[in-house]
């Protein structure tokens, strides 16, 4: 699989083999450079807010990528021995990135990244809410290792992350009290995202005897500081009444000290250790002050106050511990024990005060959370033998061990003292892999395993709790064809947790998965000049549990949802030089979702806009069949040594049936001269 691998991504990049990077000399320095800049026209129709939530390119020049590599000769330049430039996207693209290497051999190694994320989202909400983000991230990392090369070294970093923008949230006017208010209705609040985190780091790296150690320090802050002065804005302005009065601010900060701490040895030893160590332990203090008033109707002025605030303290670590033995060529004996704590503490409360809805009602809930701790220990025993050159068998058992405590206190509104225990839940899992490794002729090679695992109590419903998976994979490597295929099966079975087997007996939060997965691959490169990939690939789920993704009388809401989807994907890449001066790439690539057929009539009384749920009067229907298609073609033609002239074009068609407001399609073309100089 990784050679197929390697010759698909030689196809994808092989267009552009025409344009080869400038090699030359200055001084003692060796440079390579080459740097492709164009114009991209964008054509889009359909739902232009599902386009720029998925790929968001758009008109204008850019420096669409770009490598400068400069190297010292004899490896002894006077401030730098190497210097690498990437960059791509410049100028405007949602995803632009660059990195700068500099590096003197003995003495240093700098590295820095610069990456700029515009990320939109506007998709359909199916809740009925209303969500939108427009925000700008930049990402910033730097790390300089002193004496690179040598047996103790020195590492320093840095790295920001900062995000900033509008964006839009909803949230239902507690309409499950408040009967003037429609379920549909929604309150929208507009945002101004600020949100910043810094990290610094030092460490150090040492061999002593053969053992190499590492040891690093670091502090983390985070920082939240939305801006919501916006006004409120109301969903739908023909249902329900806006708000008279809105207050909302919600700032979040925090800081993480942590500390890891690495040791190991040659895997190439008999025996062979390899041990980690990380710790991280923090605190984040928060707070929501939302204050909402609007004229009711039925009760005339209706008002809600909500107030969460509190110190959050975090404590977590993780050890890994790993043996591994070879006591002669056929055998590798490896042990794994891992243990990792986490445990969160602070005086965190929720305080709802609401209008009243009767006499007895006192308009006052509290919520207090004082305790969460996890614990999980495992541990894997992992064995493999090879008789002969042919053939080799492996195995293994693995074994956990998670325990879960918590404790919520839900606050009597009278005032009296509530003594809650704490809620302890704990899973033992337990599972079996055993596999063969075949060479029946020097061309093929075979593999085949199986693996089966049971938990005692899983915690969630879609927890693994029986559970079994087989694999099988087969490559055909002979001169210039690569051929490849696997087939893997899983599926698991879980009932009800504790807790939701009270509410109902489990029948509607029992959970059953099962997944079928098919590939086939083909690459043929019989020459420099032309080349052929291509693929097929099925994935066939079902999922029936009790999650339900729409509103639905009580009469159905009991009943158990089951999920179908059969994801087919295709994908073939042809690459040719035409000429000693012109080269053509091809390019296609289609996924689809045909739903597993399902498309059951909606039982009488339902009146839903998603065409593709649907009620056979036992079980609930999800199915969301979709199409997505990406064809593409790039033409090069080499007008001089150091100069060529590119030609792209890529089309993106989107076509789902299960709201049918999702679709678009969008032509996005380029011309653009590569100059290396």
């Amino acid at each position: 699989m990784r050679c197929r691998s390697k010759l698909a991504l030689l196809l994808l990049v092989a267009a552009g083999a025409l344009a080869q990077e400038v090699d030359h000399r200055i001084g003692t320095y060796r440079v390579i450079d080459s740097f492709e800049y164009g114009y991209r026209s964008v054509f889009v129709s359909g739902n232009r807010e599902a386009y720029r939530s998925a790929l968001n390119y758009n008109n204008g020049f850019r420096l669409l990528d770009g490598t400068l590599r400069i190297h010292s000769g004899d490896g002894h330049g006077r401030f730098v021995d190497e210097l690498v430039l990437t960059t791509f996207g410049a100028g405007g693209d949602p995803y632009q990135a660059s990195s700068l290497r500099l590096e003197k051999n003995r003495f240093y190694r700098l590295d820095m990244g610069f990456r700029v994320v515009n990320y939109y989202d506007h998709l359909l909400a199916l809740s009925g809410g209303e969500h939108r983000f427009n925000t700008e991230r930049i990402f910033q990392n730097y790390d300089l290792t002193l004496f690179p090369t040598r047996r103790f070294q020195l590492l320093v970093g840095y790295d920001r992350n900062n995000q900033n923008g509008p964006a839009l949230t909803s949230e239902e006017f507690d309409v499950r009290r408040e009967a003037a208010y429609p379920r549909e209705q929604f309150f929208v609040f507009a945002d101004n995202v600020r949100r910043l985190n810094n990290q610094w780091r030092a460490g150090a790296n040492a061999t002593l005897a053969g053992i190499k150690f590492s040891f690093l320090q670091g502090l983390d802050y985070y920082k939240e500081d939305p801006q919501n002065s916006l006004g409120p804005v109301l969903r739908d302005g023909t249902i329900g009444l806006a708000p008279q009065a809105l207050r909302r601010s919600d700032p979040v900060h925090g800081r993480t000290p942590f500390t890891r701490f690495n040791v190991h040895t040659d895997a190439n030893r008999r025996l062979a250790v390899n041990g980690r160590f990380v710790y991280a332990g923090g605190d984040r203090r928060f707070a929501l002050d939302e204050n909402i008033s609007a004229l009711s109707p039925v009760g005339g002025v209706v008002t809600r106050q909500a107030y969460i605030l509190g110190l959050g303290r975090r404590n977590q670590g993780t050890g890994d511990l790993t043996l591994s033995i070879q006591p002669g060529e056929r055998w590798t004996l490896s042990n794994t024990t891992s243990i990792n704590q986490t445990r969160i503490t602070g005086d965190s409360a929720f305080v709802e005060l609401r209008t009243p809805l009767s006499a007895a009602d006192p308009g006052r809930d509290e919520y207090y959370f004082d305790y969460l701790g996890i614990r999980l220990i495992s541990n894997a025993t992992d064995v493999n033998f090879r008789p002969g050159k042919r053939i080799g068998f492996y195995g293994g058992y693995h074994y956990s061990i998670q325990r879960i405590r918590s404790r919520d206190i839900l606050q009597d509104v009278s005032g009296a003292p509530t003594d809650v225990p704490i809620f302890s839940v704990e899973n033992r899992l337990h599972s079996g892999l055993a596999g063969v490794r075949l060479r029946p002729l020097p061309p093929l090679t075979m593999l085949f395993d199986i693996e089966y695992g049971h938990a005692d109590h899983p915690f969630t419903p879609i927890g693994e709790k029986r559970y079994h998976a087989e694999t099988a994979k087969a490559q055909w490597k002979w001169k210039a064809w690569l051929v490849t295929g696997s087939f893997k099966a899983y599926r698991n079975r879980n009932n009800a947790p504790p807790v939701l087997d009270a509410i109902d007996g489990g029948g509607s939060f029992s959970h059953h998965y099962q997944s079928r997965q098919y590939s086939a691959g083909l690459a043929w490169t019989p020459a420099k000049r032309y080349g052929l990939d291509a693929g097929y690939g099925k994935l066939h789920l079902n999922t029936a549990s009790g999650i339900v993704n729409f509103p639905l009388a009580a009469a159905v809401t009991a009943r158990r949802s089951l999920y179908e989807s059969e994801l087919h994907h295709a994908h073939g890449t042809f690459r040719v030089d035409v000429h000693n001066h012109v080269a053509l790439f091809l390019g296609y690539s289609i996924v689809k979702d045909t739903a597993g057929g399902r498309g059951l009539p909606l039982a009488p009384g339902f009146a839903l806009t998603y065409p593709n749920f649907g009620f056979d009067g036992t079980d609930l229907i999800n199915a969301y069949p979709l199409s997505y298609q990406a064809p593409q073609a790039r033409l090069t033609v080499k007008l001089h040594k150091k100069l060529s002239w590119n030609a792209n074009w890529q089309y993106y068609g989107y076509h789902e049936r299960f709201s049918g407001l999702e679709n678009y399609h969008a032509h996005m073309s380029s011309t653009s001269l590569r100059w290396g100089f």
